[in-house]
């Protein structure tokens, strides 16, 4: 499971912890329930022909002007990012992650934590016109909360299409998973595993060199997947960011079953 360094110290974490909340929970509170689409709202969207773009930890983290661990900063990433974050692009949903709701008290606590260091920065660049999506629908929280639901949900969407993933080198997802045992033809291109933003334009040129307008291009390339499913929705295709959805599927059954 990604986890990126939050960069604060523990101890000051827990000496303001009460205080942060009691400031900012109202906001959080809003944000999740007027401004967030919940997963299955945000599989509807999809399902209707949007794109999607995921913002997580990462991207966030990225936007702020620091590195993650497979790809450094770059203040055109972090511009690209910021003007998806505020996209009025009716084709495209963009997604974020939970605020004070997720599968299990870890998550919930790892949350608070993250947006003790970033919810002051990320505020301000938000879009409070539209709802965004739900950036957990890719994740184990998805299929833990509505098993069933989400992956007939996930196999809708590409049922008897042409499924193309680009994805980075030596990456564990694969469309071999029985998620996408529906699709009717499969595609894989590959960029390489870190760094990948620097690739957007030649993986642009290889897509629309090699596949339909009516492909769905899947993509599991990190914040270059934000960037991504952007680009691709500009110019026609549906394009989801859809992260390690495999993983998350793998790890949400596996629990499940203990």
């Amino acid at each position: 499971m990604r986890r990126f360094k939050l960069r604060m110290k523990k101890r000051v974490y827990k000496l303001d912890k009460n205080r942060w909340l009691l400031k900012n929970q109202p906001d959080l509170q809003y944000f999740e329930d007027k401004l967030l689409y919940s997963m299955p709202e945000t599989l509807q969207q999809v399902a209707q022909g949007k794109s999607l773009a995921r913002f997580g930890d990462g991207e966030i983290i990225l936007m702020d002007g620091d590195d993650i661990d497979f790809q450094k900063s770059d203040p055109a990433l972090a511009m690209e990012l910021e003007n998806i974050l505020k996209n009025q692009d009716e084709k495209l949903l963009v997604c974020l992650p939970t605020m004070l709701t997720a599968c299990d008290d870890y998550e919930v606590n790892w949350w608070l934590k993250f947006w003790y260091v970033r919810w002051k920065d990320l505020k301000h660049k938000l879009s409070l016109e539209h709802a965004y999506g739900h950036s957990m629908v890719t994740r184990p929280d998805f299929f833990i909360m509505y098993p069933e639901q989400a992956v007939q949900a996930w196999k809708s969407i590409w049922q008897n299409r042409k499924a193309v993933l680009i994805t980075g080198e030596g990456s564990k997802l694969n469309l071999e998973h029985m998620l996408f045992d529906n699709v009717s033809a499969r595609q894989i291109i590959y960029s390489k595993a870190t760094n990948a933003y620097a690739e957007v334009d030649r993986i642009i040129t290889e897509v629309r060199n090699t596949a339909e307008q009516n492909s769905l291009i899947l993509i599991a390339l990190g914040p270059t997947g934000t960037v991504l499913a952007k680009r691709f929705s500009d110019i026609g295709y549906q394009a989801l960011d859809i992260g390690h959805i495999t993983s998350s599927y793998d790890a949400a059954f596996q629990q499940q079953s203990v």
